[in-house]
């Protein structure tokens, strides 16, 4: 008997909540942010969010920081005033991996966070709440990443870029989030 399909950390609706039918494209672009901050916006369905997103982080040089920037309080079903920001630096490149291995439900199918990881250069690659990839800065390791990975540079219509968007608030992750915070020691952080 296999086990139900886990739901997508988000998905396109309508004006009244019903999904569309939209998969995020896959493609990757290079972008200019103000002040010359150069990254690049990637974009594949949610199905390919883990294998993708899990390539970017490999890139890294170690050791790592991670950032967990809570946005929502599922249990009180409220957006967070201010996000709840924790952090915990100087980790192995393994270590994290294995964590958003052990922790994937609430990594790759819970849109009550986002997830920051930084290499010891600086470049960093981050997973927002609708499942939206970013790596700074545009840079050939993670080009190279991307196309390994079978993500084509292009364009299209990302799921950032959706009228509207629902995230999943998965019950089944409340225990994920405290055992992520516990294993990798994250503290909070005013910023």
């Amino acid at each position: 008997m296999s086990s139900p399909a886990l739901p997508p950390k988000a998905e396109s609706v309508d004006i009244k909540g019903r999904p569309i039918g939209y998969v995020p494209p896959t493609f990757f672009r290079p972008e200019v942010l103000q002040g010359g901050v150069t990254r690049l916006v990637v974009s594949v369905p949610m199905a390919d969010l883990e294998r993708v997103h899990r390539a970017l982080v490999t890139t890294l040089e170690p050791p790592l920081k991670l950032l967990y920037v809570q946005l929502t309080d599922r249990e009180k079903g409220v957006q967070l005033p201010k996000p709840i920001q924790r952090v915990a630096v100087e980790l192995p490149r393994d270590r994290v991996l294995t964590a958003l291995e052990d922790f994937r439900r609430l990594a790759y199918h819970d849109g009550r966070h986002q997830l920051w990881i930084r290499g010891n250069r600086g470049e960093q690659v981050v997973l927002e709440e609708v499942g939206q990839i970013y790596a700074y800065p545009d840079d050939f390791a993670f080009r190279d990443c991307l196309l390994a990975q079978g993500v084509p540079e292009g364009d299209g219509p990302e799921i950032a870029a959706q009228d509207y968007v629902r995230v999943t608030f998965d019950a089944a992750c409340d225990a994920e989030e405290a055992a992520l915070i516990d294993q990798l020691h994250l503290l909070e952080w005013a910023g």
